[in-house]
């Protein structure tokens, strides 16, 4: 049954949304970043997507610390990577100190500007065992104007990476796909990146899409499940 619980974080409180099954022993956990619209219809859909599946999922509200009188696709350009760090590291202490969650079954996951907070959690933040990336962009830029990108601290990442991406976007385009992919293998960092002819950003949240974005979208999920589950299972 899907819930919202709160934690703190520094001096502000954070809603967590959270998803997943009823279990009495410790289980995979995924800490879901969200895409630019917060927890809207898609977000919900995917939490329970993965509860069915077995998972339980939590998702930070990384804009807790906006107005909230400004729309929730407009605050983007007021997050911090910093704080989304912060707000990410709390999501994932929260999942930790639950008796149903396998501490070391813990994976980072996101969409859109999600799948940018996952590379960046990821390369900052110790303890995950793998992490799903769709179509994240702007990995190259800082967000608050703080010091390093995503992209500068892809070295760091010590955990499996699989990612999504339709060779139509532009954001992140095949170029900049590419170059993450280079400096991915330049470091020696598992990874294992999927790119479709006929889809173009945000494949998954397309309703009912076109045939290329339909066909991008159940792949994805295919292969997301079977990664999950091999990760989870080693």
């Amino acid at each position: 049954m899907p819930t919202m619980i709160s934690v703190p974080v520094n001096e502000s409180q954070m809603d967590i949304y959270v998803d997943g099954p009823d279990r009495n022993a410790p289980g995979p956990a995924i800490v879901l970043l969200y895409h630019r619209d917060g927890f809207d219809d898609f977000t919900k859909h995917v939490t329970a997507k993965l509860s069915a599946a077995g998972y339980l999922v939590a998702v930070p509200d990384v804009s807790h610390r906006i107005a909230r009188d400004i729309p929730m696709a407009d605050r983007k350009q007021f997050l911090k990577d910093s704080e989304v760090v912060a707000d990410t590291c709390a999501a994932a202490d929260y999942l930790r100190g639950r008796p149903d969650v396998d501490k070391n079954k813990l994976i980072i996951m996101g969409h859109c500007m999600g799948g940018r907070m996952a590379l960046l959690a990821a390369g900052r933040l110790p303890g995950f065992r793998a992490a799903v990336i769709y179509y994240g962009g702007g990995v190259h830029l800082s967000w608050g104007g703080e010091d390093e990108t995503p992209f500068d601290t892809l070295r760091n990442i010590r955990v499996p990476i699989i990612g999504f991406f339709g060779k139509l976007d532009k954001n992140p385009s095949p170029e900049q796909v590419n170059g993450i992919d280079a400096e991915l293998t330049r470091h020696g960092i598992t990874h294992t990146f999927h790119r479709y002819d006929n889809a173009g950003h945000g494949f998954q949240n397309r309703t009912p899409g076109t045939a290329g974005e339909q066909a991008a979208a159940a792949d994805s999920w295919e292969k997301t499940f079977a990664f999950l589950s091999d990760t989870v299972s080693n």
